[in-house]
C-alpha cells in the first residue's frame, strides 16, 4: 500500500495504525446505543452521497501541535467533496440527536498514535508531501470500539459513491 511506503520512511515515533484500520472519519459520534445508531443510518438513508472522486494525500501534520504532537496525520487534498461528505454526516447526527460538530472538519488520515506527546515539528519539516491520489467509492458508518489498548472497527452500514 502506498500509503505504508510513505509512512514508513517519515521514521514517525508512536504506534502507527495499521493499515487496515486507516480510515478518514467523516464524523466522530461518541457513545451510542442502538436507537442512536438506528436513527443515524434511518437519517443517512434519505440523502444521496453523491459520486466517487479522487483525492490526494498530501503532507505531514500533527494533532494537537506540531511541538506536543499526540497524533501525526496525512492532509488530505480535494475539491471539497470530503467537506461535504462530512456536512452530510454531521447533518445526519445532529438529526439523530447528537448535536452538531463543534470543531471545523480537517480532512486527514491518522498514520501514528503518540504516547507520550512528542515534538514533529522536525519531522513534518522534513517530510515530503505523499503526492499520490485516492479513489473514494463508498462510504462507511462504522461502530468502534475500544478495549484496553486496541480499537475494532464494524462496518454496519455501506454507503456506495456512484
Amino acid at each position: 500500500m502506498a500509503v505504508d511506503d510513505w509512512r514508513a520512511g517519515l521514521e514517525l515515533p508512536g504506534r502507527p495504525v495499521p493499515p487496515e484500520k486507516l480510515h478518514i472519519t467523516l464524523r466522530f459520534i461518541g457513545s451510542a446505543d442502538r436507537i442512536g445508531i438506528e436513527r443515524i443510518m434511518a437519517a443517512l438513508s434519505t440523502v444521496s452521497p453523491g459520486s466517487g472522486f479522487s483525492y490526494r494525500i498530501g503532507g505531514l501534520g500533527a494533532f494537537p501541535k506540531p511541538r506536543k504532537a499526540t497524533v501525526a496525520w496525512a492532509g488530505l487534498e480535494d475539491r471539497g467533496e470530503l467537506s461535504r461528505l462530512a456536512g452530510i454526516a454531521d447533518e445526519a447526527a445532529a438529526a439523530a440527536g447528537f448535536g452538531y460538530e463543534e470543531r471545523p472538519f480537517r480532512a486527514h488520515l491518522t498514520l501514528a498514535r503518540i504516547r507520550p506527546p512528542s515534538d514533529l515539528r522536525r519531522v513534518i519539516a522534513g517530510a515530503r508531501p505523499a503526492g499520490f491520489s485516492v479513489s473514494a467509492q463508498e462510504v462507511i458508518l462504522y461502530l468502534s470500539r475500544t478495549e484496553g489498548s486496541r480499537t475494532t472497527y464494524h462496518p454496519l452500514e455501506r454507503f456506495p459513491l456512484k
